[in-house]
């Protein structure tokens, strides 16, 4: 790899564990074949961290484009319509999308700091973070593993061996009640949700992006929230808006809390760990493999 190469990597992987812990590139080639294209991200992706699979299907490189799905089905997912995404984390270390086709209206990326996010809780209502330390049950979006209960509890935010990190989907959350055996929400709670909600909405809070042909927007998914507005298009159906994702294991992600363990796994820093599985992957040695490692 060429100098420029290396001083790139070593870019991309200082602006993800520090401020901004985001990074926005621009330029990919997208003019080639879409096998092409498709071929290099990967390469590239690799280059930063280990992509773990997206669905049950064992998908690796996710095309986010609207394929009709209705995210107010519990079992269907938002990469799959053009709806309205709120804030919320993915189940990954790192998330990336490459902009192949942006929407003829709307589908603006708007990242919000998680820090941030929490420091303005403490400033204004200190109250109310110990309830967000607290574990709130999520919705495990019918992607359970064989014989485990339809939800999990996890904290908003948590700080494990010095490591802060936070995970806000509240989508799941309230799903999770569909759930017989799942805790009822509390007022203490709903309350605690309602004020991320309009801090989360208050101007300035959030840094918004209009991605282009050729942007590369990679995130730390536990330290920033990101969302997505409504968007529509004007052509046909495979014509429109078009992003492609990779999650990634990261090498320097953060120590999770051990109740982390039944979305991602390993909770250790560093570990192989996250993604949406096939029912019969066991475990993260077992998706090794399936990578051929």
């Amino acid at each position: 790899m060429s100098e420029r190469g290396r001083s790139l990597l070593s870019q991309v992987r200082e602006s993800l564990v520090a401020d901004p812990e985001f990074i926005l590139l621009r330029g990919f080639p997208i003019d080639e074949e879409p096998e092409v294209v498709e071929a290099a991200y990967w390469l590239f992706g690799t280059l930063i961290g280990q992509p773990v699979s997206q669905t049950r299907d064992g998908g690796f490189l996710t095309r986010v484009e609207d394929r009709g799905a209705d995210i107010g089905s519990p079992t269907q997912r938002g990469h799959r319509s053009s709806s309205e995404l709120a804030y919320h984390a993915d189940r990954t270390d790192v998330i990336g999308l490459l902009c192949v086709r942006p929407a003829a209206e709307g589908g603006e990326s708007k990242l919000v700091s998680s820090k941030a996010l929490h420091n303005i809780v403490l400033d204004e209502a200190p109250e109310i973070l110990p309830v967000l330390y607290g574990e709130f049950p999520n919705d495990q979006r019918g992607e359970e593993r064989p014989g485990r209960p339809g939800w999990c509890p996890l904290p908003v935010f948590s700080c494990t061996e010095g490591d802060f990190a936070a995970r806000y989907v509240r989508r799941f959350i309230e799903d999770s009640q569909r759930h017989s055996d799942a805790p009822r929400l509390t007022r203490s709670q709903r309350r605690a949700m309602d004020l991320l909600d309009e801090i989360l909405h208050r101007p300035g809070v959030a840094l918004p992006m209009d991605l282009r042909p050729g942007d590369l927007q990679l995130i730390n998914n536990f330290r920033l929230l990101h969302s997505r507005s409504a968007f529509k298009d004007t052509v046909g159906e495979g014509e429109g808006r078009l992003l492609l994702r990779l999650w990634l294991s990261f090498a320097d992600s953060p120590n999770l809390p051990p109740s982390y363990g039944e979305l991602y796994g390993a909770t250790s820093r560093g570990a192989y760990r996250g993604g949406v599985w096939p029912t019969n992957t066991r475990n993260h040695e077992e998706k090794r493999g399936m990578r051929g490692e």
